[in-house]
């Protein structure tokens, strides 16, 4: 098995950040969150996830405090994020407080 897969992220044809996580993804009212890889080393403990989010008026972006090893997200209400940790949702479901730089 492969993955996760990553790629560039376009929003109305605008490049909004490199090495998100394909389909891995919500959309509110008012943001859009994005899991995103961070491969600070060759080495695969070195490297974690983020959760970023987008303001859909601005497209301003937004990188959570919170880093993780795996992550799929499966819904964020008020700030407070319900993930599973690996790559899928078919694994139990977590909840944390996201904190955004």
């Amino acid at each position: 098995m492969g993955g996760p897969w990553v790629g560039n992220l376009y929003i109305n044809e605008i490049e909004i950040d490199n090495k998100i996580i394909i389909n891995n993804y919500l959309e509110d009212t008012d943001f859009y969150y994005f899991v995103k890889y961070f491969e600070v080393s060759k080495k695969q403990r070195d490297n974690f996830f983020c959760i970023v989010r987008t303001n859909k008026r601005n497209l301003v972006s937004k990188i959570s405090k919170e880093k993780f090893e795996k992550i799929y997200i499966r819904d964020i209400k008020e700030n407070i994020l319900f993930y599973s940790e690996g790559f899928h949702k078919n694994l139990p479901i977590i909840n944390l407080i996201l904190n955004f730089y």
